[in-house]
C-alpha cells in the first residue's frame, strides 16, 4: 500500500481552492487499499515579504517521511520549493500540480514569469516524477519541461441535499463569486438590458447593485443548490478559471451558462448543449450569448458521467501507482 501526503499552504480564508482540492483527494483515498491518504496537516510556517511563506524545517520534514508519494500542491511561494526540495533529498516519489494562472493574466506577468523560468521551473524538472494539470493550455506548457505530465479533470462531488423539484424561473441569471473582485468581473452584468432579468449574486464584496439585482451571502449549500436549479442561466464572466467549480455545479444542476472564453472547463465540454462562450470583455458578444442561451436544456446524465467522481479516482490511482519515464 502507497501511503500518499498532501501538501498545500495553509488556507487564510473559507474559500480557498486548493484546499477544497487537497480535502476532496483526501476523501476520495483516506480509506482506500492501494493508496491510502494520510492527514492533512497545517505545517508551521514564517510568513516573509517577497517569498510568502517558508515551512519551519521539523514538522514537514518528519511528514514527508512517513509516506511514499508526495502529492505538493502550490506556486509562487518558497515553501513550494522546500516542499519540492524536501521530498526529493528523501528520495520520494513527487507528484506536483501548481494551481496557477498563465503570466498574462496575472498583475506582473513580466516578473512572475522570470520567476518561474528561474527558480521554479528548474526545481520542478528535478525534483517531480509526475505533474498533473487540469485543462489543455496546462498540459501544453507543463509538457514542455515536464515527460510525466497528466491531465485529469476535476470532478462532481456527492453532496446530500434536501432540495425538491424546483421550478425554473425563466428570467433569472444567477452570478457565484465575490461581486467586488476583478478576476470574477461581475461589473458586466451592469450592460445587461435594466428590468429584464432578475439577477442574483451569490457571495461576499461591497458594490453598488441595481433595483433588479440581488444579492446572497452567508448562505448553506441547500440553499445554493436551490438557486442553482430555479436559475435559467448562470453566468461566469472571469477574466480567468483554470477550471470552474461554477460551471460544473450550475450544469450538474440542470442550469446552462454563459462563460468568457478564459473559462477552461470548456476543454471537456466539446459538443455539450447548454454552454456558451463570449469573448472577454466583449459586452455585446456576452448580451447576446445570455439572449441565446438562458433557458437552454442541459444534458445532466452526460455531465455526470464526464465528470464522475468514480472515474476520475480510477484515473488518480492509476497515475499514482503507474511507473514513470526515465528522466533525461
Amino acid at each position: 500500500m502507497k501511503k500518499i501526503l498532501y501538501i498545500r499552504r495553509n488556507p487564510d480564508r473559507k474559500a480557498d481552492g486548493t484546499a477544497t482540492y487537497c480535502n476532496a483527494l483526501f476523501g476520495m483515498f483516506a480509506d482506500d487499499a492501494d493508496c491510502k491518504a494520510l492527514p492533512i496537516e497545517n505545517y508551521p510556517t514564517w510568513n516573509i515579504p517577497l517569498l510568502k511563506y517558508i515551512y519551519k524545517p521539523k514538522h514537514l520534514k518528519e511528514a514527508i517521511k512517513a509516506a511514499d508519494i508526495i502529492h505538493i500542491n502550490g506556486y509562487t511561494a518558497f515553501g513550494t520549493i522546500q516542499a519540492l526540495i524536501y521530498s526529493k533529498l528523501q528520495h520520494k516519489e513527487v507528484v506536483y500540480i501548481a494551481h496557477w494562472h498563465p503570466f498574462q493574466f496575472l498583475s506582473h506577468p513580466h516578473l512572475a514569469r522570470t520567476v518561474f523560468n528561474v527558480i521554479f521551473k528548474p526545481t520542478i524538472r528535478y525534483c517531480a516524477e509526475k505533474v498533473v494539470t487540469i485543462n489543455n493550455e496546462d498540459t501544453a506548457y507543463f509538457s514542455g519541461f515536464c515527460k510525466n505530465v497528466f491531465q485529469i479533470r476535476h470532478w462532481l462531488t456527492p453532496t446530500e441535499t434536501t432540495v425538491g423539484n424546483t421550478e425554473k424561473q425563466t428570467d433569472m441569471i444567477l452570478f457565484v463569486g465575490r461581486i467586488d473582485d476583478p478576476v470574477k468581473n461581475f461589473q458586466i452584468l451592469w450592460n445587461l438590458p435594466f428590468g429584464k432579468f432578475d439577477i442574483h449574486c451569490v457571495g461576499r464584496g461591497e458594490t453598488i447593485l441595481r433595483a433588479d439585482m440581488t444579492q446572497h451571502t452567508n448562505i448553506s449549500e441547500e440553499e445554493l443548490t436551490e438557486l442553482y436549479r430555479k436559475a435559467s442561466l448562470v453566468v461566469i464572466p472571469s477574466k480567468y478559471e483554470a477550471f470552474s467549480y461554477v460551471a460544473l455545479e450550475a450544469m450538474s444542476n440542470g442550469t446552462p451558462i454563459v462563460m468568457s472564453d478564459r473559462v477552461r472547463i470548456a476543454d471537456y465540454l466539446e459538443n455539450q448543449p447548454g454552454y456558451s462562450v463570449f469573448r472577454f470583455n466583449d459586452t455585446e458578444d456576452f448580451i447576446n450569448k445570455v439572449n441565446q442561451t438562458i433557458g437552454s436544456k442541459v444534458d445532466t446524465e452526460a455531465i455526470n458521467c464526464i465528470f464522475s467522481i468514480d472515474s476520475i479516482k480510477d484515473i488518480y490511482k492509476k497515475m499514482y501507482l503507474c511507473t514513470i519515464k526515465e528522466k533525461s
